[in-house]
């Protein structure tokens, strides 16, 4: 009965000490994923400016031009500390190490929604601080623009319609709801905002 114990203790220290190794390995690799694509996204901000007549800089990205996975920008809310590389596409590939711009939404820089999908447990988890009027930047190699917080609002997963089509040029931050919550969120968390002047 005793080596029975032992066996079993042993055998859950050892299934503990794999899990907390995955959740590092994974938690790694985003900072590794992250880091790498900053210093792309500096790169391409650098060799725009030396561009005299960069055409992103007029009208900002070219939609047909993305690919999945390809930088599209750095989105910073400083005030709950939020600074995350911006990815395009948002399926898991892409949200497990970034937040992503979601496909068919506006790009920054011109008319219409931007739509940005992220992890709530990880890159957007401070994001139930978020309060209105709070100012969120958007960094891309076409230029910097500056939004203002509107509102938030919960909404059903199916609910599309967050990510209507305007012609001012607005965001919107996508996430599950509730923050706390283990396993499939029931919910998704909405932030809107309007592009500053």
């Amino acid at each position: 009965m005793v080596g029975l114990q032992q066996t079993l203790g042993r055998v859950l220290l050892l299934a503990g000490a794999l899990a907390f190794a995955c959740w590092g390995y994974y938690m790694l690799h985003e900072v590794w994923i992250q880091s790498v694509a900053n210093c792309v996204l500096q790169q391409r901000i650098s060799a725009a400016r030396a561009e005299e007549e960069h055409q992103a800089a007029h009208s900002g990205l070219a939609v047909g031009a993305l690919r999945p996975g390809e930088i599209i920008g750095r989105l910073e809310i400083p005030r709950i500390n939020i600074s995350v590389i911006v990815l395009e596409g948002a399926d898991s590939d892409i949200l497990d190490v970034a937040a992503g711009h979601i496909p068919g939404t506006a790009l920054p820089g011109t008319a219409g929604n931007i739509g940005i999908a992220a992890h709530r447990d990880t890159l957007f988890r401070a994001l139930r601080q978020i309060t209105s009027n709070d100012r969120l930047t958007f960094r891309t190699p076409s230029g910097m623009f500056e939004y203002g917080v509107e509102s938030t609002e919960v909404v059903d997963p199916n609910d599309i319609a967050v990510l209507h089509q305007t012609t001012n040029a607005e965001l919107t931050l996508v996430t599950c709801y509730p923050f706390n919550y283990i396993g499939a969120a029931p919910k998704r968390f909405i932030v809107h905002a309007r592009q500053r002047n």
